[in-house]
Protein backbone atom coordinates (compact mmCIF):
# COMPACT_ATOMS: atom_id res chain seq x y z
CA UNK A 1 0.00 0.00 0.00
CA UNK A 2 1.14 3.32 -0.79
CA UNK A 3 1.39 6.44 1.35
CA UNK A 4 -0.33 9.82 0.20
CA UNK A 5 2.68 12.43 -0.91
CA UNK A 6 1.99 15.54 -2.95
CA UNK A 7 4.01 15.73 -6.31
CA UNK A 8 5.33 19.05 -6.90
CA UNK A 9 3.15 21.20 -9.24
CA UNK A 10 3.93 24.28 -11.09
CA UNK A 11 0.38 25.16 -12.49
CA UNK A 12 1.32 28.28 -13.29
CA UNK A 13 3.41 27.11 -16.19
CA UNK A 14 3.20 28.81 -19.62
CA UNK A 15 1.73 26.72 -22.49
CA UNK A 16 5.19 27.53 -24.19
CA UNK A 17 7.06 25.91 -21.05
CA UNK A 18 4.69 23.02 -20.93
CA UNK A 19 5.64 22.60 -24.72
CA UNK A 20 9.04 22.68 -23.64
CA UNK A 21 9.01 20.14 -20.77
CA UNK A 22 7.25 17.70 -22.98
CA UNK A 23 9.07 17.89 -26.80
CA UNK A 24 12.45 16.48 -26.96
CA UNK A 25 14.99 15.59 -29.28
CA UNK A 26 14.60 15.72 -32.61
CA UNK A 27 11.72 18.48 -32.28
CA UNK A 28 11.95 22.21 -32.23
CA UNK A 29 8.76 24.12 -30.53
CA UNK A 30 7.67 26.82 -32.43
CA UNK A 31 4.67 28.30 -30.70
CA UNK A 32 2.44 26.87 -27.87
CA UNK A 33 -1.70 27.70 -26.51
CA UNK A 34 -3.35 26.30 -23.78
CA UNK A 35 -7.24 25.95 -23.97
CA UNK A 36 -8.83 24.95 -20.11
CA UNK A 37 -8.99 25.97 -16.68
CA UNK A 38 -5.76 27.84 -15.33
CA UNK A 39 -5.70 25.21 -12.54
CA UNK A 40 -6.16 22.14 -14.68
CA UNK A 41 -2.88 22.00 -15.71
CA UNK A 42 0.65 22.03 -14.16
CA UNK A 43 4.09 20.94 -14.78
CA UNK A 44 4.86 18.04 -12.39
CA UNK A 45 7.91 16.57 -10.55
CA UNK A 46 9.31 13.95 -8.60
CA UNK A 47 7.20 11.48 -9.91
CA UNK A 48 9.73 8.28 -9.89
CA UNK A 49 10.40 8.87 -6.06
CA UNK A 50 6.71 9.88 -4.64
CA UNK A 51 4.56 8.34 -7.14
CA UNK A 52 6.04 4.80 -8.75
CA UNK A 53 4.18 3.38 -11.36
CA UNK A 54 1.42 5.85 -11.67
CA UNK A 55 3.58 8.81 -13.30
CA UNK A 56 5.31 8.11 -17.11
CA UNK A 57 8.45 9.86 -15.99
CA UNK A 58 9.77 11.82 -13.41
CA UNK A 59 9.27 15.29 -14.76
CA UNK A 60 6.40 16.08 -17.46
CA UNK A 61 2.89 17.29 -17.83
CA UNK A 62 -0.65 17.13 -16.67
CA UNK A 63 -3.47 18.05 -18.07
CA UNK A 64 -6.44 17.52 -16.23
CA UNK A 65 -10.78 17.74 -16.29
CA UNK A 66 -10.72 18.68 -12.74
CA UNK A 67 -7.69 20.24 -10.85
CA UNK A 68 -4.04 19.35 -11.79
CA UNK A 69 -2.82 19.23 -8.01
CA UNK A 70 -5.62 17.01 -7.10
CA UNK A 71 -4.20 13.84 -8.55
CA UNK A 72 -2.12 13.36 -4.98
CA UNK A 73 -3.05 14.07 -1.94
CA UNK A 74 -0.72 15.46 0.80
CA UNK A 75 -1.40 12.78 4.20
CA UNK A 76 -2.89 8.92 4.83
CA UNK A 77 -3.71 7.25 2.47
CA UNK A 78 -3.81 8.06 -1.39
CA UNK A 79 -6.81 7.20 -2.87
CA UNK A 80 -8.89 8.81 0.09
CA UNK A 81 -12.51 9.53 -1.79
CA UNK A 82 -14.14 7.19 -4.86
CA UNK A 83 -15.32 10.15 -6.28
CA UNK A 84 -12.95 13.58 -6.44
CA UNK A 85 -15.24 15.92 -9.03
CA UNK A 86 -14.56 19.40 -10.08
CA UNK A 87 -16.68 21.44 -12.30
CA UNK A 88 -14.16 23.74 -13.92
CA UNK A 89 -14.10 26.69 -16.44
CA UNK A 90 -12.91 24.15 -19.06
CA UNK A 91 -14.21 24.61 -22.61
CA UNK A 92 -17.69 22.36 -22.69
CA UNK A 93 -18.99 20.37 -25.93
CA UNK A 94 -15.54 21.05 -28.20
CA UNK A 95 -17.04 19.45 -31.24
CA UNK A 96 -13.38 17.50 -31.62
CA UNK A 97 -13.83 16.07 -28.76
CA UNK A 98 -17.13 15.15 -29.23
CA UNK A 99 -16.34 13.53 -32.46
CA UNK A 100 -13.67 11.03 -30.71
CA UNK A 101 -15.90 10.37 -27.36
CA UNK A 102 -18.74 9.98 -29.78
CA UNK A 103 -21.17 12.27 -26.68
CA UNK A 104 -20.94 15.56 -25.87
CA UNK A 105 -17.94 16.30 -23.84
CA UNK A 106 -17.25 18.99 -20.73
CA UNK A 107 -13.98 20.52 -18.95
CA UNK A 108 -11.63 20.01 -21.81
CA UNK A 109 -8.02 20.02 -21.28
CA UNK A 110 -5.61 20.79 -24.00
CA UNK A 111 -2.32 21.89 -25.49
CA UNK A 112 -2.02 23.16 -29.03
CA UNK A 113 1.58 22.97 -30.43
CA UNK A 114 3.22 24.05 -33.90
CA UNK A 115 6.84 22.08 -33.61
CA UNK A 116 9.27 21.18 -36.71
CA UNK A 117 10.43 17.35 -37.16
CA UNK A 118 13.61 16.07 -38.07
CA UNK A 119 12.25 12.97 -38.94
CA UNK A 120 9.01 11.57 -40.19
CA UNK A 121 7.96 9.10 -37.42
CA UNK A 122 7.43 10.55 -33.76
CA UNK A 123 6.06 9.19 -30.74
CA UNK A 124 5.16 10.64 -26.97
CA UNK A 125 4.28 8.52 -23.77
CA UNK A 126 1.81 8.78 -21.41
CA UNK A 127 -0.82 7.99 -18.34
CA UNK A 128 -4.26 8.19 -18.26
CA UNK A 129 -5.98 8.16 -14.97
CA UNK A 130 -9.34 8.64 -13.68
CA UNK A 131 -11.99 8.62 -11.64
CA UNK A 132 -14.41 6.50 -13.52
CA UNK A 133 -12.98 3.50 -12.51
CA UNK A 134 -14.41 0.43 -12.02
CA UNK A 135 -17.97 2.14 -11.59
CA UNK A 136 -18.34 3.65 -15.18
CA UNK A 137 -16.00 1.58 -17.16
CA UNK A 138 -19.05 -0.06 -19.33
CA UNK A 139 -21.43 3.61 -19.48
CA UNK A 140 -21.51 6.51 -20.91
CA UNK A 141 -19.24 8.37 -19.03
CA UNK A 142 -16.12 7.66 -21.07
CA UNK A 143 -13.39 9.98 -20.01
CA UNK A 144 -11.13 10.45 -23.16
CA UNK A 145 -7.81 11.49 -24.46
CA UNK A 146 -7.26 12.60 -27.27
CA UNK A 147 -4.28 13.72 -29.51
CA UNK A 148 -4.55 15.03 -33.34
CA UNK A 149 -1.48 15.69 -35.45
CA UNK A 150 -2.30 18.22 -38.58
CA UNK A 151 -5.60 17.44 -38.20
CA UNK A 152 -5.68 14.03 -37.87
CA UNK A 153 -6.93 11.71 -34.71
CA UNK A 154 -4.13 9.73 -34.04
CA UNK A 155 -5.20 5.93 -32.40
CA UNK A 156 -3.35 3.93 -30.12
CA UNK A 157 -1.85 0.41 -31.58
CA UNK A 158 -4.40 -1.45 -29.48
CA UNK A 159 -7.60 -2.75 -29.29
CA UNK A 160 -10.09 0.22 -29.71
CA UNK A 161 -7.90 2.82 -30.58
CA UNK A 162 -8.49 5.27 -27.66
CA UNK A 163 -7.42 5.79 -23.83
CA UNK A 164 -10.90 5.20 -21.91
CA UNK A 165 -12.43 3.41 -19.07
CA UNK A 166 -14.39 1.81 -21.67
CA UNK A 167 -11.52 0.38 -23.49
CA UNK A 168 -8.81 -0.31 -20.69
CA UNK A 169 -9.80 -1.54 -17.39
CA UNK A 170 -9.64 -4.55 -15.67
CA UNK A 171 -11.54 -6.52 -18.30
CA UNK A 172 -10.55 -5.14 -21.74
CA UNK A 173 -6.95 -5.10 -22.68
CA UNK A 174 -6.15 -5.51 -19.52
CA UNK A 175 -2.48 -5.75 -19.05
CA UNK A 176 -2.33 -2.20 -19.52
CA UNK A 177 -4.72 -1.58 -16.70
CA UNK A 178 -4.12 -0.84 -13.07
CA UNK A 179 -6.79 -1.02 -10.26
CA UNK A 180 -5.84 1.70 -7.62
CA UNK A 181 -9.03 1.02 -5.41
CA UNK A 182 -6.74 -0.81 -2.96
CA UNK A 183 -4.74 2.50 -2.42
CA UNK A 184 -1.32 0.59 -4.95
CA UNK A 185 0.03 3.77 -6.17
CA UNK A 186 0.05 7.09 -4.50
CA UNK A 187 -2.96 8.65 -6.50
CA UNK A 188 -6.36 9.72 -5.69
CA UNK A 189 -7.57 8.19 -9.11
CA UNK A 190 -9.41 5.01 -8.65
CA UNK A 191 -7.70 3.36 -11.92
CA UNK A 192 -4.82 4.02 -13.63
CA UNK A 193 -3.02 3.01 -17.14
CA UNK A 194 0.56 1.60 -17.10
CA UNK A 195 3.01 3.79 -19.57
CA UNK A 196 1.31 3.72 -23.06
CA UNK A 197 2.58 5.21 -26.51
CA UNK A 198 1.40 6.91 -29.42
CA UNK A 199 2.79 6.74 -32.55
CA UNK A 200 2.06 9.24 -35.07
CA UNK A 201 3.64 10.41 -38.52
CA UNK A 202 4.66 13.66 -39.26
CA UNK A 203 6.18 15.85 -41.93
CA UNK A 204 10.08 16.46 -41.24
CA UNK A 205 11.65 19.56 -41.85
CA UNK A 206 8.15 22.11 -41.86
CA UNK A 207 5.80 23.48 -38.81
CA UNK A 208 3.43 20.48 -37.95
CA UNK A 209 1.08 20.97 -35.63
CA UNK A 210 -0.22 19.06 -32.80
CA UNK A 211 -3.35 18.83 -29.99
CA UNK A 212 -3.09 17.00 -26.85
CA UNK A 213 -5.68 16.76 -24.40
CA UNK A 214 -8.19 15.29 -22.32
CA UNK A 215 -12.49 16.02 -21.85
CA UNK A 216 -14.83 14.74 -19.61
CA UNK A 217 -17.45 12.75 -21.54
CA UNK A 218 -21.00 12.66 -20.81
CA UNK A 219 -21.08 15.35 -17.48
CA UNK A 220 -18.69 16.91 -16.23
CA UNK A 221 -18.37 14.91 -13.03
CA UNK A 222 -15.58 12.36 -11.90
CA UNK A 223 -11.90 13.91 -13.00
CA UNK A 224 -9.80 12.33 -15.49
CA UNK A 225 -6.10 13.46 -15.81
CA UNK A 226 -3.56 12.45 -18.72
CA UNK A 227 0.40 12.73 -17.75
CA UNK A 228 3.01 13.35 -20.62
CA UNK A 229 6.41 12.32 -19.86
CA UNK A 230 9.16 14.89 -19.99
CA UNK A 231 11.18 15.04 -22.89
CA UNK A 232 8.62 12.06 -24.55
CA UNK A 233 7.38 13.75 -27.89
CA UNK A 234 10.21 12.88 -29.68
CA UNK A 235 11.73 11.45 -32.70
CA UNK A 236 15.25 10.05 -31.67
CA UNK A 237 13.83 6.72 -30.81
CA UNK A 238 10.19 5.40 -31.63
CA UNK A 239 9.30 1.73 -30.36
CA UNK A 240 7.24 0.56 -32.92
CA UNK A 241 4.28 -2.06 -32.24
CA UNK A 242 5.12 -5.68 -32.91
CA UNK A 243 2.90 -7.99 -34.19
CA UNK A 244 2.76 -11.44 -32.27
CA UNK A 245 2.00 -14.96 -33.13
CA UNK A 246 1.94 -17.31 -30.37
CA UNK A 247 -0.36 -20.55 -29.61
CA UNK A 248 -2.22 -21.02 -26.48
CA UNK A 249 0.20 -23.35 -24.98
CA UNK A 250 2.98 -22.62 -27.20
CA UNK A 251 6.38 -20.15 -26.82
CA UNK A 252 7.43 -17.89 -29.41
CA UNK A 253 11.08 -15.37 -29.63
CA UNK A 254 9.51 -11.93 -30.86
CA UNK A 255 12.74 -9.40 -31.70
CA UNK A 256 10.91 -6.77 -30.95
CA UNK A 257 13.77 -3.70 -31.45
CA UNK A 258 13.96 -4.82 -34.47
CA UNK A 259 11.55 -2.65 -36.56
CA UNK A 260 12.43 0.05 -33.92
CA UNK A 261 13.64 3.94 -34.92
CA UNK A 262 16.97 4.74 -33.39
CA UNK A 263 18.57 7.75 -35.00
CA UNK A 264 21.47 7.73 -32.65
CA UNK A 265 24.58 5.90 -32.66
CA UNK A 266 23.28 4.28 -29.12
CA UNK A 267 22.92 0.10 -28.88
CA UNK A 268 19.01 -0.60 -27.91
CA UNK A 269 17.90 -2.25 -24.84
CA UNK A 270 15.12 -3.55 -23.15
CA UNK A 271 14.54 -1.92 -19.73
CA UNK A 272 10.90 -2.70 -18.77
CA UNK A 273 8.45 -5.03 -20.05
CA UNK A 274 4.62 -4.02 -18.98
CA UNK A 275 6.34 -1.00 -16.66
CA UNK A 276 8.34 -3.73 -14.79
CA UNK A 277 12.37 -2.99 -14.77
CA UNK A 278 13.85 -6.21 -16.20
CA UNK A 279 17.01 -7.65 -16.91
CA UNK A 280 18.24 -10.26 -19.07
CA UNK A 281 16.80 -13.47 -17.98
CA UNK A 282 13.99 -11.42 -16.36
CA UNK A 283 10.78 -12.95 -16.69
CA UNK A 284 7.14 -11.00 -15.84
CA UNK A 285 3.86 -12.22 -15.74
CA UNK A 286 1.28 -10.32 -17.26
CA UNK A 287 -2.58 -10.04 -15.92
CA UNK A 288 -4.02 -12.48 -18.71
CA UNK A 289 -1.59 -15.34 -17.40
CA UNK A 290 1.03 -15.28 -20.07
CA UNK A 291 5.08 -15.06 -18.92
CA UNK A 292 6.97 -12.81 -21.05
CA UNK A 293 10.90 -13.49 -20.54
CA UNK A 294 13.73 -11.12 -21.69
CA UNK A 295 16.35 -12.80 -23.88
CA UNK A 296 20.46 -11.75 -23.98
CA UNK A 297 20.15 -10.95 -27.03
CA UNK A 298 17.54 -7.84 -26.82
CA UNK A 299 14.63 -10.64 -28.00
CA UNK A 300 12.07 -11.55 -25.97
CA UNK A 301 10.55 -14.55 -25.65
CA UNK A 302 6.33 -15.14 -25.02
CA UNK A 303 4.78 -18.21 -23.43
CA UNK A 304 1.12 -19.12 -23.31
CA UNK A 305 -0.68 -20.10 -20.70
CA UNK A 306 -3.12 -22.23 -22.32
CA UNK A 307 -5.77 -19.94 -22.62
CA UNK A 308 -7.20 -19.20 -26.02
CA UNK A 309 -7.06 -14.84 -26.17
CA UNK A 310 -5.51 -12.57 -27.65
CA UNK A 311 -3.67 -10.02 -25.30
CA UNK A 312 -0.68 -6.86 -25.29
CA UNK A 313 1.56 -5.56 -23.51
CA UNK A 314 4.35 -2.93 -23.36
CA UNK A 315 8.06 -2.57 -23.53
CA UNK A 316 10.86 -0.09 -22.98
CA UNK A 317 13.74 0.12 -25.11
CA UNK A 318 16.32 2.83 -24.71
CA UNK A 319 19.63 4.04 -26.69
CA UNK A 320 21.40 5.79 -23.38
CA UNK A 321 19.96 8.80 -24.50
CA UNK A 322 16.20 8.60 -24.99
CA UNK A 323 13.59 5.81 -23.94
CA UNK A 324 10.43 5.03 -25.67
CA UNK A 325 7.27 2.48 -25.19
CA UNK A 326 5.95 0.22 -27.74
CA UNK A 327 3.31 -2.42 -27.45
CA UNK A 328 3.43 -6.45 -28.54
CA UNK A 329 -0.28 -7.29 -29.77
CA UNK A 330 0.33 -11.28 -29.77
CA UNK A 331 -3.01 -12.35 -31.70
CA UNK A 332 -4.38 -15.28 -33.80
CA UNK A 333 -3.66 -15.90 -37.77
CA UNK A 334 -6.38 -14.39 -40.34
CA UNK A 335 -8.70 -16.30 -42.13
CA UNK A 336 -12.27 -15.91 -43.42
CA UNK A 337 -15.36 -16.85 -41.62
CA UNK A 338 -17.36 -19.79 -42.78
CA UNK A 339 -20.27 -19.57 -44.50
CA UNK A 340 -18.10 -16.25 -46.89
CA UNK A 341 -18.93 -16.45 -50.47
CA UNK A 342 -15.52 -16.85 -52.70
CA UNK A 343 -15.77 -16.10 -56.09
CA UNK A 344 -14.92 -18.93 -58.59
CA UNK A 345 -14.51 -19.45 -61.89
CA UNK A 346 -18.08 -21.42 -61.89
CA UNK A 347 -19.78 -18.61 -59.41
CA UNK A 348 -19.47 -17.88 -55.91
CA UNK A 349 -19.17 -20.90 -53.49
CA UNK A 350 -19.09 -21.20 -49.48
CA UNK A 351 -15.47 -20.84 -48.11
CA UNK A 352 -16.00 -24.11 -46.22
CA UNK A 353 -17.35 -26.06 -49.48
CA UNK A 354 -14.24 -24.97 -51.23
CA UNK A 355 -11.62 -28.27 -51.71
CA UNK A 356 -7.90 -28.55 -52.53
CA UNK A 357 -7.75 -28.38 -55.95
CA UNK A 358 -10.53 -26.23 -56.92
CA UNK A 359 -10.13 -23.12 -58.97
CA UNK A 360 -11.05 -19.44 -57.29
CA UNK A 361 -10.75 -16.61 -59.32
CA UNK A 362 -7.79 -14.18 -58.13
CA UNK A 363 -6.59 -10.39 -58.80
CA UNK A 364 -3.76 -10.93 -60.36
CA UNK A 365 -3.56 -14.16 -61.65
CA UNK A 366 -6.93 -15.11 -62.82
CA UNK A 367 -8.03 -19.07 -61.62
CA UNK A 368 -5.78 -20.13 -59.56
CA UNK A 369 -6.05 -23.87 -57.67
CA UNK A 370 -6.55 -24.14 -53.90
CA UNK A 371 -3.63 -26.10 -52.29
CA UNK A 372 -5.30 -25.99 -48.71
CA UNK A 373 -7.81 -25.21 -46.65
CA UNK A 374 -8.05 -25.79 -42.92
CA UNK A 375 -10.60 -24.39 -39.97
CA UNK A 376 -10.82 -23.58 -36.70
CA UNK A 377 -13.91 -22.79 -34.10
CA UNK A 378 -13.57 -20.62 -31.41
CA UNK A 379 -15.98 -18.58 -28.98
CA UNK A 380 -16.77 -15.70 -30.83
CA UNK A 381 -15.30 -13.13 -27.91
CA UNK A 382 -12.43 -10.27 -26.91
CA UNK A 383 -10.52 -10.40 -29.46
CA UNK A 384 -11.68 -13.69 -31.00
CA UNK A 385 -15.14 -12.23 -32.38
CA UNK A 386 -14.96 -11.70 -35.74
CA UNK A 387 -15.78 -8.17 -37.24
CA UNK A 388 -18.18 -7.61 -39.60
CA UNK A 389 -17.92 -5.08 -42.83
CA UNK A 390 -21.05 -3.34 -43.94
CA UNK A 391 -22.15 -3.70 -47.51
CA UNK A 392 -20.62 -1.06 -49.58
CA UNK A 393 -17.93 0.43 -47.42
CA UNK A 394 -15.15 -0.18 -49.70
CA UNK A 395 -16.74 -0.19 -52.94
CA UNK A 396 -19.80 -2.72 -54.52
CA UNK A 397 -19.54 -5.51 -52.11
CA UNK A 398 -21.98 -7.87 -49.45
CA UNK A 399 -21.63 -7.69 -45.72
CA UNK A 400 -18.43 -9.32 -45.05
CA UNK A 401 -17.63 -11.05 -41.68
CA UNK A 402 -13.63 -11.91 -41.24
CA UNK A 403 -11.14 -12.34 -38.65
CA UNK A 404 -9.82 -9.40 -36.94
CA UNK A 405 -6.30 -9.65 -38.72
CA UNK A 406 -7.62 -10.59 -42.06
CA UNK A 407 -6.23 -7.99 -44.46
CA UNK A 408 -8.70 -5.82 -46.65
CA UNK A 409 -7.20 -4.62 -50.11
CA UNK A 410 -7.78 -0.79 -50.09
CA UNK A 411 -6.43 1.57 -53.46
CA UNK A 412 -6.94 4.91 -53.22
CA UNK A 413 -5.34 8.38 -53.65
CA UNK A 414 -4.47 8.59 -49.76
CA UNK A 415 -2.73 5.16 -49.72
CA UNK A 416 0.26 6.59 -52.55
CA UNK A 417 0.18 9.85 -51.07
CA UNK A 418 0.84 8.95 -47.44
CA UNK A 419 2.98 5.61 -48.43
CA UNK A 420 3.75 5.69 -51.55
CA UNK A 421 1.69 2.93 -52.52
CA UNK A 422 -1.67 3.13 -54.49
CA UNK A 423 -2.55 -0.58 -53.11
CA UNK A 424 -2.36 -1.49 -49.62
CA UNK A 425 -3.50 -4.76 -47.23
CA UNK A 426 -5.00 -3.28 -43.98
CA UNK A 427 -6.04 -5.16 -40.99
CA UNK A 428 -9.67 -5.39 -40.22
CA UNK A 429 -9.37 -4.51 -36.68
CA UNK A 430 -7.76 -1.08 -38.07
CA UNK A 431 -10.60 -0.71 -39.73
CA UNK A 432 -13.16 -0.72 -36.88
CA UNK A 433 -15.15 2.39 -36.90
CA UNK A 434 -18.01 1.73 -34.58
CA UNK A 435 -20.72 1.46 -37.17
CA UNK A 436 -20.01 0.17 -40.36
CA UNK A 437 -17.42 -1.71 -39.39
CA UNK A 438 -17.29 -3.48 -35.89
CA UNK A 439 -16.75 -6.50 -33.75
CA UNK A 440 -19.47 -9.16 -33.71
CA UNK A 441 -19.48 -11.18 -30.29
CA UNK A 442 -21.40 -13.62 -29.06
CA UNK A 443 -21.55 -17.67 -30.16
CA UNK A 444 -19.09 -19.55 -31.46
CA UNK A 445 -17.44 -18.99 -35.31
CA UNK A 446 -15.63 -21.34 -37.25
CA UNK A 447 -12.27 -19.49 -39.36
CA UNK A 448 -11.60 -20.93 -42.38
CA UNK A 449 -7.84 -20.39 -44.19
CA UNK A 450 -7.36 -20.78 -48.03
CA UNK A 451 -3.87 -21.33 -49.00
CA UNK A 452 -2.21 -21.09 -52.94
CA UNK A 453 0.81 -21.38 -54.58
CA UNK A 454 1.40 -17.73 -53.58
CA UNK A 455 -0.19 -15.13 -51.67
CA UNK A 456 -3.48 -13.85 -53.48
CA UNK A 457 -5.98 -11.42 -53.32
CA UNK A 458 -9.55 -13.06 -53.84
CA UNK A 459 -12.68 -11.97 -54.03
CA UNK A 460 -14.78 -12.24 -50.66
CA UNK A 461 -18.74 -11.67 -50.39
CA UNK A 462 -17.25 -9.30 -54.19
CA UNK A 463 -14.94 -7.49 -51.32
CA UNK A 464 -10.92 -7.68 -52.62
CA UNK A 465 -8.97 -9.96 -48.88
CA UNK A 466 -5.79 -11.51 -49.04
CA UNK A 467 -5.45 -15.13 -48.88
CA UNK A 468 -3.39 -16.74 -46.09
CA UNK A 469 0.01 -15.77 -45.83
CA UNK A 470 2.27 -18.06 -44.29
CA UNK A 471 4.56 -16.51 -41.75
CA UNK A 472 6.43 -17.26 -38.52
CA UNK A 473 3.44 -17.92 -36.79
CA UNK A 474 2.58 -21.43 -38.25
CA UNK A 475 4.55 -23.64 -36.42
CA UNK A 476 3.06 -21.53 -33.97
CA UNK A 477 -0.78 -22.16 -34.26
CA UNK A 478 -1.22 -25.56 -36.01
CA UNK A 479 -1.74 -28.87 -34.39
CA UNK A 480 1.48 -31.06 -35.78
CA UNK A 481 -0.80 -33.01 -38.36
CA UNK A 482 -1.99 -29.82 -39.78
CA UNK A 483 1.90 -28.77 -40.19
CA UNK A 484 3.22 -31.60 -41.78
CA UNK A 485 0.41 -31.47 -44.17
CA UNK A 486 1.46 -27.82 -44.89
CA UNK A 487 5.29 -28.81 -45.65
CA UNK A 488 4.37 -31.47 -47.58
CA UNK A 489 3.24 -29.23 -49.90
CA UNK A 490 5.78 -26.80 -49.72
CA UNK A 491 8.86 -28.12 -48.61
CA UNK A 492 10.94 -25.27 -48.97
CA UNK A 493 9.04 -23.51 -46.10
CA UNK A 494 10.88 -22.78 -43.08
CA UNK A 495 8.83 -23.91 -40.31
CA UNK A 496 10.85 -21.48 -38.16
CA UNK A 497 10.75 -18.32 -39.72
CA UNK A 498 8.28 -18.79 -42.61
CA UNK A 499 10.55 -17.58 -45.35
CA UNK A 500 10.67 -19.68 -48.95
CA UNK A 501 6.97 -19.18 -49.66
CA UNK A 502 6.82 -15.97 -51.44
CA UNK A 503 5.98 -12.24 -50.69
CA UNK A 504 3.07 -10.66 -49.79
CA UNK A 505 0.91 -9.73 -52.63
CA UNK A 506 0.78 -5.98 -51.70
CA UNK A 507 2.84 -4.03 -48.92
CA UNK A 508 0.95 -4.35 -45.76
CA UNK A 509 0.38 -1.76 -43.59
CA UNK A 510 1.33 -1.72 -39.58
CA UNK A 511 -1.82 -0.82 -37.42
CA UNK A 512 -1.48 2.85 -36.48
CA UNK A 513 -0.71 3.19 -40.47
CA UNK A 514 -3.78 1.51 -40.93
CA UNK A 515 -5.62 3.50 -38.67
CA UNK A 516 -4.67 6.54 -39.88
CA UNK A 517 -5.38 5.79 -43.87
CA UNK A 518 -9.16 4.85 -42.72
CA UNK A 519 -9.21 8.32 -40.51
CA UNK A 520 -8.30 10.35 -43.56
CA UNK A 521 -10.47 8.12 -46.24
CA UNK A 522 -13.13 9.39 -43.60
CA UNK A 523 -12.62 12.79 -42.83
Amino acid sequence: MATAAELGYDTGASATEMAEEIFGDGVTVVSADYTGDSRSSAIYSNGDALAPGATPGDTGVILSTGRANSFTNSWGDPNRAPNTSRNTSGENNNSEFNQVAGARTYDASYLDVSFIPDSSVMTIEFVFSSEEFPEYQDSIYQDVVAVWVNGSVVEMDVSGGTANPGNISASINENLYLDNTGDDYNTEMDGLTITMTLTMHVNPGEVNDIRIGIADVGDSSYDSNLLIAADSVQTDLVAVTDEAHVAPDGSKVVDVLGNDVNNSSGVLTITHVNGVEVTAGSIVTLATGQQVEVNGDGTLTLHGDGDIEDFNFTYTASNGDNSDTGFVNASSIPCFVAGTLIRTPGGEVPVECLQPGDLVTTRDHGAQPLRWIGSRSVAAEGDFAPILIRSGCFGSHRDLLVSPQHRILLRDAYAELLFGEGEVLVAAKDLLNGGSISRQFGGKVTYVHLLFDQHQVIYSEGLTTESFLPGPQTAELFEQPVLQEIYALFPELDPETGLGYGASARPGLKGFEGRLLAAVQAA
